[in-house]
């Protein structure tokens, strides 16, 4: 049989430019991932203007682009594509955008802000394909800074921590079953209850997903607990029996895949009191007696004269928000005060009231005869 070499290298000449022509029509370009988030905004405020709220913050130390060698050539590292500015109102759990800044910027004006509320904000850097939190201690002097209550004294605000885990067994249910669901639940807590040691009403379960089965759940502090370890001792064990896979504890249930850690830490604004009309308690410091009274008036008077400017300075006594414990803020008290009888009743009308405080102040610290 006679071979052709000249029509084989024709056919091989074929192939080479099809599929030449083929690569050429299906590739196509490819979109790289920035995964280096921007650094975040520093000394986030946000101030009362008397109209609006003036959000302001120092920016990213990536928002300015520098370049680096690569391949022979340079490329852009860094930079930030702008500021995402986010609220959240009092009671809410949602942040709400309500604005972007552009790179450069350091300051954004809230002019939807309403008076009587009380608004949390955060200010976010991004870029293409990421987004970066404040970093932020819960509860601290920077924390508090972004908090800010319109027409209102400042509100209290506490540090909450929410101890929570995830876990994910290698095993099947079938979560649109209620009841198996709810037998699935039952034998976690009970398991879970005693091998840490803590009551089971303290194990709060919060999902069940598939996808094997995943646990996302709660560990409770409670009063009265004592000889039970804390939430995060109780959960700091958890994950070093998870670890130390030596012992299969949760064999009843499925062999453990995954445990997360996902405990929280944030500052929690506390509603301020209200009368039985609803009307904001203005002046009540202390929280103690059922009304405004002398206890208050005795922590006012230790805080009067005070600015934003010293370090002893108590924000929760500037009942008329302007930075300074002054007289604005004494007779917005002076108008809040008031109890039912008593020995301060000084005038003998039947109540405490402002008629009683003039009088007491006249002979404040004076002494006998």
């Amino acid at each position: 049989m006679r071979s052709h070499p000249h029509r084989l290298l024709c056919v091989v000449a074929l192939v080479v430019t099809m599929l030449t022509a083929s690569w050429a029509v299906d590739s196509g370009p490819i979109a790289s991932v920035d995964n280096i988030p921007p650094a975040p905004v520093t000394e986030l405020r946000a101030l009362n203007t008397g109209t609006d709220v003036l959000v302001t913050w120092t920016q990213s130390i990536d928002d300015a682009v520098s370049f680096s060698p690569f391949g022979g050539s340079y490329v852009p590292r860094g930079g930030v594509n702008g500021y995402r500015v986010y609220r959240t109102q009092q009671g809410e759990d949602t942040a709400e955008l309500i604005g972007i800044a552009a790179p450069g910027q350091d300051q954004f004006t809230d002019a939807e802000a309403v008076t009587g509320s009380t608004y949390i904000y955060s200010v976010k850097a991004f870029d293409l394909d990421n987004e970066t939190d404040p970093e932020i201690v819960p509860g601290s002097a920077s924390d508090l800074a972004r908090v800010i209550a319109l027409g209102t004294a400042p509100p209290d605000v506490v540090v909450v921590t929410k101890v929570q885990s995830q876990m994910t067994f290698d095993a099947v249910i079938d979560v649109a079953d209620e009841a198996a669901v709810e037998v699935f639940v039952t034998d976690f807590v009970t398991l879970l209850a005693n091998l840490l040691g803590i009551d089971p009403s303290r194990i709060s379960v919060t999902g069940v997903a598939q996808g094997s089965v995943i646990v996302d759940f709660e560990i409770l502090d409670v009063e009265g607990a004592a000889d039970e370890p804390t939430a995060e001792t109780a959960l700091a064990e958890l994950l070093t029996i998870v670890a130390d896979d030596t012992a299969d504890e949760f064999a009843t249930i499925g062999p453990v895949l995954e445990i997360v850690d996902n405990t929280t830490t944030d500052a929690v604004i506390i509603p301020l009191p209200v009368d039985a009309n609803g009307n904001i308690i203005v002046g009540w410091f202390t929280r103690s007696g059922t009304q405004v009274d002398f206890d208050d008036f005795f922590a006012f008077a230790d805080n009067f004269g005070r600015t934003d400017a010293d370090p002893a300075f108590d924000g929760s006594f500037d009942v008329v928000p302007n930075g300074a414990v002054d007289f604005d803020d004494f007779f917005a008290f002076a108008d809040a005060f008031g109890s039912q009888g008593g020995v301060f009743d000084l005038d003998g009308d039947g109540t405490v009231d402002v008629d009683d405080f003039f009088a007491f102040a006249n002979v404040f610290g004076t002494g006998v005869q």
